[in-house]
């Protein structure tokens, strides 16, 4: 099976809106083994909308829209897709009962113009919306749902679930991913393209800002051959592995840390808390977690963590001497420290912009780097946050 996205709101094209649900789906579908042969952005106007279900449909086995369900004016999608399909748009006496239901939960008055949110094509599916007013519809081929991320990330698995109860997936995808951090996507193929030469699996580099994924999607029964390339992977490129599927950095250092009963305290400065709000995404990290200390003027790093006025003002607060001892202001087992100019003022020819001093602490080992990142402010601090993490599991990892 493969399909079109067509996203509908004329905030996507006179770019007030940046388009993140495209990739959401697209790499759910991936899972499925759906192709996306093409992917539109059409403004708010209903001529353009049932050219682009036109076009969708006329190229791939399922047409999927995002946007245009709301109650509003320029909520032209639903129809749209009843002017395409030569239907009817109605009110479902259900979907208007739970939509009462929902406005009276928030103590919110139902409008005349909120039946919209209620309203289908005649002969339509509707997917529950747990988190939202509208629900999502399907019908021929169609499926619609609102623009709000949020809302479409509970109701597109529920619409692939239906897929698959309906019997549309007719093959059952295998994908492993394999996720990667520390060497160049260029160099990465290169060590490991001769491993991709198995028929039937297909292989693709996914650049993340957390890492490089590398896919193996093929049918189930071709498992036991992906699990092969899986371990030859690890013995070629196993020190630069940071974890597989769903699996994170910060996932992986925290399973580590819960098996060696091991705690965890963060020293930062030019990362301004980054990598304890990393860790803290996690669920049950509180068990490994003690501090983050955000210390960003060299007053806080003399009176939060010992660091000395003498290191401050012979060696500057971004140097290898208040690394270190920022890290022994820290009491865990293990520690990270941070220290830099991420800019894009504040360097000199001595210390440009991206010099980044990173100190770690994992049991009896220690480890104090010198860094010149390159890339804009947000980019030098994602690096530095992502290499700290990076030492800190290859450490643990032994």
């Amino acid at each position: 099976m493969d399909a079109t996205i067509i996203l509908v709101g004329t905030e996507l094209l006179n770019g007030m809106t940046v388009d993140t649900n495209s990739i959401y789906m697209a790499e759910e579908l991936n899972k499925y083994g759906i192709e996306i042969r093409h992917k539109l952005v059409v403004g708010d106007n209903i001529k353009d909308i049932i050219e682009a279900i036109e076009y969708g449909n006329s190229k791939s086995d399922l047409v999927i829209l995002s946007g245009g369900l709301g109650p509003t004016m320029d909520d032209l999608t639903k129809s749209a897709i009843s002017k395409f399909l030569n239907v009817d748009l109605v009110v479902d006496r259900e979907d208007y009962i739970d939509l009462k239901k929902k406005y009276d939960s928030y103590k919110l008055i139902l409008e005349d113009k909120n039946l919209r949110e209620a309203e289908k094509p005649y002969g339509s599916q509707t997917i529950i919306n747990d988190v939202g007013m509208c629900k999502g519809i399907y019908i021929d081929k169609i499926v619609a749902f609102p623009g709000v991320p949020r809302e479409l990330y509970n109701l597109f698995p529920k619409f692939l679930k239906l897929l698959v109860s309906q019997g549309e997936l007719k093959k059952s995808i295998y994908i492993k991913d394999i996720l990667v951090w520390g060497i160049p996507e260029s160099v990465l193929e290169t060590q490991v393209i001769h491993l991709f030469e198995v028929k039937g699996i297909h292989y693709e580099f996914l650049v993340k800002d957390y890492g490089i994924i590398i896919r193996l999607q093929t049918i189930s029964t071709n498992k036991l051959s992906v699990d092969k390339i899986t371990s030859s992977l690890y013995k070629i490129i196993g020190e630069n592995v940071i974890g597989e599927d769903e699996e994170r950095l910060e996932t992986v250092i925290y399973k580590y840390l819960k098996e060696k009963k091991y705690h965890i305290s963060l020293a930062e400065s030019c990362t301004g808390g980054m990598i304890a709000s990393k860790f803290i995404e996690v669920d049950g990290i509180s068990c490994v977690f003690k501090e983050g200390i955000v210390c960003y003027s060299n007053e806080s790093k003399r009176t939060r963590l010992g660091v000395k006025t003498e290191t401050l003002d012979v060696h500057g607060a971004v140097s290898y001497e208040t690394c270190k001892e920022m890290l022994g202001g820290l009491d865990t087992d293990v520690k990270i420290a941070i220290t830099g100019i991420a800019g894009p003022n504040g360097g000199t020819e001595e210390k440009p912009v991206g010099t980044v001093y990173i100190g770690v602490v994992v049991g009896e080992k220690e480890y104090i780097k010198k860094y010149l990142f390159s890339g804009n402010r947000e980019r030098i601090r994602r690096l530095t946050m992502m290499r700290a993490m990076f030492e800190v599991l290859k450490i643990l990892k032994g």
